[in-house]
C-alpha cells in the first residue's frame, strides 16, 4: 500500500481547515435566528438504497430537481460548477474535459477509458459520445467523490457522475416550453405522464436546443450553431409490491460548430486579438453526433430484508468531427514557403465517424438485519468500437481547372477499432456497531480484456504510418480495490467519518501503429498500464438551527500513480503513463433556509497537485485541476398577486489552471467568474410559468480549451459562450 504523503504544501491542508473552520463560524454566528422553515430532505441512492443524503458517510454532491430548473442545465458542463471538486469543460458536443479532485478525463479516442464514470439511470456509460447529450427531465445529479469500485457497476479512478431520470408516475399530466433568446437561441420543451393503468405508467420527454449566434467565421460564412434534439420514452410497470420495472429508450441528434478553434496571431481580421467576434477557419468546423440507448431496471423484494436489482443497459453512438488543425485562413507556415502568396494549403483533421456500441449487465443482491446492511453485485460490460482518424492537405487557390478550392491533395488515416471485455464482483457491508458507530467495508475485483487493431495509410506522415493491413494486439488487466469507512453519529444531526478507498482505471492502446525498424511500415501497437488512485478522507456532515442550516466538509488526500498522460500534437493523441502525482484539497458545502421565502447556498473548493517520479513533470500540476473554485447562490419566493415570483441568482468562480501537463504558460486559463439569474413568475394553481434567463450576465471572456499542437504558429483557442437571455413561457395541464 502506498504511504500518504502530504508533500505538496500543508498550507493547502490549512486552507481547507480555515474554510470549513469559516462554515463552522458561520452556522454559531446565526444560531440566534428564529425562522419555522426547514431545508428538505435530500434523497440519494449511492449506497443503492433511498437514504438521506447527511446520513451517508460519503463526499457526495447533489442537485435536485428544483436547482436544476433554476440553473438552466440541460448538460453535464452546466452541473459541474455547482459540484464542490468537479472541474472541466467540453469542447463543441463530445470532447470532454472532466475532473474530480484534480483527476481527470481527457477522453479523445477510442485506445482509452474516462477516469471520471458517468452513470445514467445506474447503467454505465462508458464513452462520451454516450455522456456529453442534452439532459432533460432530470430528478437528480449526484457526484460521488474519490475512487469509486464498489457502489457502481465499473470501477472509478477519481468518482462518478450519477444522473437518474424522472420515472413515470401514477397521473396523467403535461407540460409545454417554448424559449427564445437574444443570440438565437431557442428551446422547445413537451414532458407528457400518462397513468395507463393502477400498475402501468408512461411518460415522455422532449427536448430541443438552439443556438445560432455570438461569433462568426467570416471565411465560411457560419455563424457559432447548436442544433440538438433528445428524446426520451419510458414505461414502468407496478404489478405488486414486491416487484417493479422501469423501461426507457433514448434518442439523442446534435449537430453545431462549436468545436471551432482559432489562432489569434494568424488573424488577418483581428490580429492578436484573444476573443474577437469574427474568426478565420479555412476548413469548416463541424461536429454531428446520433446516439441511442435502451435500460431496463427491474427490482424484486425477496423477502422483507432481501431484494434483487437487476441493470440492463445498451448505448450506440455515431460521431463525426471537422476541424481546421492551424486554426486560421490558410496555412501560414506553407504560404510562407510559397514566397508569401496568400492561400496555397490548408491542413484540415476530420474524423468521418467514430461509432461506438456497447452493453452492460448487472446484477445486485441487497439484504439487511438488525445491524447490517450489505449488498454483492456483479457486472458485465463489452464495447465495439472503431472509428476513422484523417489529417488532409487541402487546395485553397482557385487553380480551375485543375484545382478549385477545397480539393484534397494528401492525406493520412487510421484506423483503430477495439472489442473490449469487463467483468467485476463487488460486494459492500456496513455494520452498526452500536447507536452511533458504524463500519463499512467493501471491495471489488476487476477483470479487463482489450483487443485492438489499427491500420494506416501515410500520405502526409502526420497522424499515421503505412501498415501492411491491420496491426493488432490483446492485452488484460485485474485489480482488487478495496474500500473501509468508519463514521460516528456525534448527536443527531452531526456525523464524522473517516475513509480510505482504492480506484482503478484499465489500461489501454494508442491509436496509430509504430515503425519499430525504421522501414517506414508500422510495426506494432503501443500499449498503456492502468492507473490507480488511492484517496484518504475525513468528513462530517452536520444539520443546526433546528435543521435550517447544513454544512458539510471533507479533507483528501490522493496517491495518484502511473497517470495517462494525454498530450495533443500534430501527431494526434499520445497516451503515456506518468509516475504518479501527489494530491491535497478540501470541500465545504453550505444550505441555509433564512425563511420560507429565501435560500442561500453556498459551495468552495481546494485542490494542490503536484506531479512527481518524471523530471520532465516533476513539482508541476495536473491539467483541468483549478486550485480554487466557488458558488454562491440565492432562492427567494414570494406572494405576488394571484401568483409567486420566483427569483434566482448564481455565481461560479475558477482560478486559473492548465492545459497541458508541461503547464505552459501559454496554455494556461486565467481565472475568472460567471453570473446567472433568473425570474419567474406563475399563478398559485401552477397552470403556466414565464421567466426569463440570463447566463454570463457580465460578458465574462474565457476559453474553454487552449492547445499548441506544435505547428509553430503558437497557441489556438475554443472559447466560452458570452452573455445570453432567453425568455420562456411555459404551460402545464
Amino acid at each position: 500500500m502506498a504511504q500518504v504523503r502530504f508533500s505538496p504544501s500543508t498550507s493547502s491542508l490549512r486552507t481547507c481547515k480555515r474554510a470549513i473552520a469559516s462554515g463552522i463560524a458561520l452556522a454559531s454566528a446565526v444560531l440566534s435566528t428564529s425562522v419555522q422553515a426547514q431545508l428538505e430532505e435530500v434523497v440519494v441512492t449511492a449506497q443503492k438504497r433511498d437514504q438521506n443524503a447527511q446520513d451517508v458517510p460519503i463526499a457526495i454532491a447533489t442537485l435536485t430537481e428544483s436547482t436544476i430548473r433554476d440553473a438552466g442545465i440541460i448538460t453535464i458542463d452546466q452541473a459541474i460548477p455547482l459540484l464542490p471538486g468537479v472541474t472541466g469543460t467540453t469542447s463543441g458536443i463530445a470532447t470532454s474535459f472532466w475532473a474530480i479532485r484534480g483527476v481527470s478525463t481527457t477522453d479523445f479516442s477510442i485506445g482509452s477509458e474516462p477516469s471520471v464514470a458517468v452513470y445514467l439511470d445506474e447503467g454505465y456509460i462508458g464513452r462520451n459520445i454516450h455522456a456529453t447529450g442534452v439532459l432533460f427531465d432530470l430528478q437528480a445529479v449526484e457526484a460521488l467523490k474519490g475512487p469509486q469500485g464498489t457502489l457502481f457497476g465499473r470501477n472509478a479512478a477519481a468518482g462518478a457522475i450519477s444522473m437518474r431520470s424522472q420515472a413515470p408516475k401514477a397521473e396523467t399530466s403535461l407540460h409545454l416550453g417554448l424559449g427564445i433568446g437574444d443570440e438565437g437561441q431557442r428551446r422547445y420543451e413537451v414532458t407528457g405522464n400518462l397513468a395507463v393503468s393502477d400498475t402501468v405508467a408512461l411518460r415522455l420527454a422532449y427536448l430541443g436546443d438552439r443556438f445560432d449566434g455570438l461569433w462568426k467565421n467570416i471565411v465560411t460564412g457560419n455563424n457559432l450553431y447548436r442544433d440538438g434534439d433528445s428524446l426520451r420514452l419510458s414505461a414502468a410497470f407496478d404489478p405488486s409490491d414486491s416487484f417493479n420495472l422501469i423501461a426507457r429508450i433514448n434518442y439523442g441528434d446534435q449537430e453545431s460548430n462549436a468545436n471551432l478553434l482559432y489562432n489569434p496571431a494568424l488573424s488577418a481580421n483581428a490580429p492578436g486579438v484573444e476573443f474577437p467576434d469574427r474568426v478565420e477557419n479555412t476548413t469548416a468546423a463541424k461536429e454531428t453526433l446520433e446516439n441511442f440507448g435502451a435500460n431496463v431496471t427491474m427490482r424484486w423484494d425477496l423477502s422483507p430484508s432481501l431484494s434483487l436489482t437487476s441493470i440492463t443497459d445498451y448505448r450506440d453512438a455515431e460521431f463525426s468531427f471537422d476541424q481546421d488543425i492551424d486554426a486560421s485562413n490558410a496555412n501560414a507556415l506553407i504560404d510562407a514557403g510559397l514566397g508569401g502568396v496568400t492561400g496555397g494549403l490548408s491542413l484540415a483533421y476530420r474524423q468521418p465517424y467514430v461509432e461506438g456500441e456497447s452493453f452492460s449487465q448487472e446484477f445486485r443482491l441487497s439484504g439487511s438485519t438488525d445491524r447490517m446492511d450489505w449488498f454483492l453485485g456483479v457486472n458485465y460490460f463489452t464495447e465495439d468500437l472503431k472509428e476513422s482518424q484523417r489529417v488532409e492537405i487541402l487546395n485553397t487557390v482557385d487553380l480551375a481547372p485543375v484545382l478549385n478550392p477545397g480539393d484534397l491533395l494528401l492525406a493520412d488515416e487510421t484506423l483503430p477499432s477495439g472489442d473490449n471485455t469487463s467483468l467485476g464482483f463487488y460486494g459492500d457491508v456496513r455494520w452498526r456497531l452500536s447507536d452511533a458507530l458504524a463500519v463499512t467495508a467493501g471491495a471489488r475485483w476487476s477483470k479487463d480484456e482489450k483487443d485492438f487493431c489499427s491500420q494506416g495509410t501515410a500520405g502526409v506522415g502526420l497522424v499515421a504510418v503505412n501498415t501492411d493491413g491491420p496491426i493488432c494486439d490483446s492485452e488484460d488487466w485485474s485489480e482488487v480495490t478495496p474500500r473501509l469507512v468508519v463514521d460516528y453519529q456525534l448527536q443527531d444531526d452531526v456525523m464524522l467519518y473517516a475513509s480510505v478507498a482504492r480506484g482503478y482505471k484499465a489500461g489501454g492502446f494508442n491509436p496509430a501503429a509504430t515503425d519499430v525498424d525504421g522501414d517506414f511500415f508500422g510495426d506494432q501497437l503501443s500499449p498503456f498500464d492502468p492507473e490507480t488512485n488511492l484517496t484518504y478522507e475525513v468528513g462530517a456532515k452536520t444539520e443546526w438551527l433546528d435543521r435550517r442550516l447544513r454544512f458539510n466538509a471533507a479533507l483528501f488526500q490522493s496517491d495518484y500513480e502511473d497517470i495517462q498522460i494525454q498530450t495533443a500534437t500534430i501527431a494526434g493523441i499520445i497516451i503515456t503513463n506518468a509516475a504518479e502525482a501527489d494530491i491535497v484539497g478540501g470541500e465545504a458545502e453550505l444550505t441555509y433556509q433564512a425563511n420560507e421565502n429565501l435560500t442561500f447556498r453556498a459551495n468552495y473548493a481546494h485542490v494542490d497537485t503536484e506531479y512527481g517520479g518524471r523530471a520532465d513533470l516533476e513539482g508541476n500540476n495536473l491539467i483541468y485541476a483549478p486550485e480554487n473554485t466557488f458558488s454562491a447562490s440565492f432562492d427567494y419566493r414570494v406572494a405576488l398577486g394571484s401568483g409567486e415570483l420566483a427569483l434566482y441568482g448564481l455565481y461560479t468562480y475558477q482560478s486559473a489552471f492548465f492545459n497541458t501537463p508541461d503547464n505552459s504558460t501559454a496554455l494556461e486559463e486565467p481565472s475568472y467568474g460567471l453570473f446567472s439569474a433568473r425570474v419567474a413568475y406563475a399563478p398559485v394553481d401552477g397552470g403556466w410559468e414565464i421567466a426569463v434567463r440570463g447566463d454570463n450576465l457580465a460578458d465574462e471572456d474565457f476559453g474553454l480549451v487552449r492547445q499548441d499542437i506544435g505547428l509553430g504558429t503558437g497557441p489556438q483557442l475554443n472559447r466560452g459562450l458570452g452573455r445570453r437571455v432567453m425568455l420562456m413561457l411555459s404551460l402545464n395541464f
